[in-house]
């Protein structure tokens, strides 16, 4: 190769290297691309003889990959083919070249230049150069296939801006997906130890509502902020003297609210026997009254009776006295059903009454006996009507 066909492939290195650089101001590469191209470029300057073509192609092939996929692939990625021969690598990478892409450039720097792009290409392909054709070709046909290109070239254009657009558009969206991930799970971070807090203090209230008392340590307020004091020593000891501090208050709490039960329910004891003594008085006393005017109508009652036989006595006694008066039949007949006994008790029974007189029987013996009966009627039935 000869020292002017170098100078046009480093020249064409160097354009190369410039179109790279303004892509990748235009189109931000990402971090990681950026440091495998800056591994690959010491590797590229040091190319020397035959090497430098294929530089140029790989060079050209690192384009092309930020241009059309967004990002590097083999053989960039792989950092162990620094370490191989560029050459190698493209025959691996785009096939075997022809014997006619080996040999040297011969017309100068534009010939270079052109060859270079014709080997290597745009795509991600390399091709075989053709065989130039051996016959003429007409201006017409000339200019149709000219025309044809610029189409071609045209479209290639508009399919590449489509391609940057879409790029854009996709990097755009990406971001915006990123950011979001990016903040759940900056929000899950945030939102963690709200929760460890949240089911520490429940842990705590369960400890609270099963608390049997001062026998057992209830350790609250050490429970409720287990997250936030896992790591620092100094705090926890202060949280356990106040936990101390809150038993002994609670304890003093639940000592008083039974102190006052147990009053309250004294005291509503008290209230109780003593309605109940007031009404088992008043019972007793309405019991004795009750007693009381029970004996007193039983003695009404006895001395009724008593009146009442007493006058049955009376009117069958003035019964018998009329009997006797009317028809003179003597009186030891005409008795009173219920007086059977015998004279003389008759006699005491009537001494008892009055209706004797035990002074004057023997000095009123003289008058007739059914006279006396009808004088001690007449007095009887006297009494009766004053009565």
């Amino acid at each position: 190769m000869s020292d002017l066909s170098e100078f046009a492939l480093d020249r064409h290195f160097a354009s190369q290297l410039r179109n790279l650089q303004s892509y990748s101001k235009e189109h931000p590469v990402s971090q990681e691309d950026h440091d495998i191209s800056q591994r690959w470029m010491p590797h590229f300057q040091e190319a020397k003889g035959l090497d430098k073509f294929a530089r140029n192609c790989m060079l050209l092939m690192m384009f092309n990959q930020l241009r059309d996929l967004g990002h590097l692939s083999k053989p960039f990625t792989e950092l162990e083919n620094l370490s191989r021969s560029m050459d190698d690598l493209l025959n691996e990478y785009h096939g075997p070249m022809t014997a006619e892409e080996q040999q040297q450039p011969a017309d100068g720097d534009t010939q270079d230049a052109e060859t270079d792009v014709s080997n290597c290409g745009s795509g991600s392909s390399r091709l075989p150069r053709e065989v130039p054709p051996t016959y003429a070709i007409s201006l017409p046909e000339f200019e149709s296939i000219k025309q044809a290109n610029q189409d071609l070239l045209k479209e290639i254009d508009s399919l590449h801006s489509r391609t940057v657009e879409t790029e854009k558009l996709f990097i755009s969206k990406h971001k915006i997906l990123e950011n979001q991930i990016a903040g759940k799970s900056v929000a899950a971070k945030a939102e963690l130890p709200q929760d460890s807090i949240h089911q520490a203090c429940h842990a705590a209230i369960d400890l609270l509502k099963n608390w049997p008392g001062e026998s057992v340590r209830l350790n609250f307020l050490a429970t409720c902020l287990e997250p936030l004091l896992r790591n620092d020593v100094v705090t926890s000891l202060q949280i356990s003297e106040l936990d101390l501090s809150l038993e002994n208050t609670l304890n003093g709490m639940v000592l008083q609210a039974c102190s006052r039960r147990e009053e309250s329910v004294r005291m509503l004891y008290n209230a109780i026997m003593v309605h109940d003594k007031d009404d088992l008085k008043k019972k007793e006393d309405k019991l004795r009254r009750l007693q009381e005017s029970t004996m007193l109508e039983r003695q009404r009652l006895r001395a009724l009776s008593e009146d009442l036989k007493r006058r049955e006595d009376l009117i069958w006694r003035f019964q018998a006295v009329a009997t006797l008066a009317i028809s003179g039949r003597p009186s030891d007949e005409q008795r009173s059903p219920s007086s059977s006994t015998c004279e003389s008790c008759q006699k005491e029974k009537a001494i008892g009454k009055g209706l004797i007189d035990p002074i004057s029987r023997n000095s009123k013996s003289g008058k007739p006996k059914s006279f006396v009966d009808l004088e001690k009627l007449s007095d009887v039935l006297s009494d009766l009507s004053t009565e």
